[in-house]
């Protein structure tokens, strides 16, 4: 406790927000921070950056299809804050979150939406937005300018956050 920090990108922001939802349920201390890139967090509820950037590189959405046909067992529900963090009824007491997303992806509403719903919460949240970047795009730092200067951004943000609540 205070000096672990949790994050993931897309899935792994996923299942970065329902680790720290379910810490919380069994009574655990929260991680110092969690860094949220473009994560997924919900299957549940389809917004419109789903439809807007439904055939985007490199994230299409008859690949999350395929992905959620591979990872949920048949009859799962969707809105079980377990697979769907943005589904939880009370985000209170989370852990410090830094949220980022991608313009072109579409995810961008769901992270920026769990980050609205964090701070209304109350849990102390940096959000910010890559206008000109896709899904995927810490993978690209070598090849595209842009995302590297977006990962060195975040990873220092990032450390910012978890200095101020450690």
């Amino acid at each position: 406790a205070g000096r672990a920090s949790g994050g993931g990108d897309s899935m792994g922001g996923n299942c970065s927000a329902s680790v720290c939802q379910e810490m919380q349920r069994r009574g655990l201390a929260q991680p110092v921070a969690q860094l949220l890139v473009y994560p997924a967090t919900t299957l549940a509820e389809e917004h419109p950056s789903m439809s807007l950037f439904a055939d985007a590189f490199p994230l299409t959405r008859d690949t999350m299809d395929w992905f959620m046909s591979q990872y949920l067992p048949a009859g799962a529900d969707t809105r079980d804050p377990r697979l769907s963090p943005a589904c939880a009824p009370d985000l209170a007491g989370l852990a410090p979150a830094y949220v980022v997303t991608a313009g072109f992806d579409p995810l961008n509403d769901q992270g920026r939406l769990y980050a609205e719903a964090l701070r209304r919460a109350g849990v102390p949240t940096v959000f910010g937005c890559y206008d000109s970047l896709a899904h995927g795009f810490t993978a690209f730092t070598g090849a595209i300018p842009a995302a590297d200067a977006a990962c060195r951004e975040i990873a220092r943000g990032f450390a910012a956050l978890v200095q101020e609540h450690r």
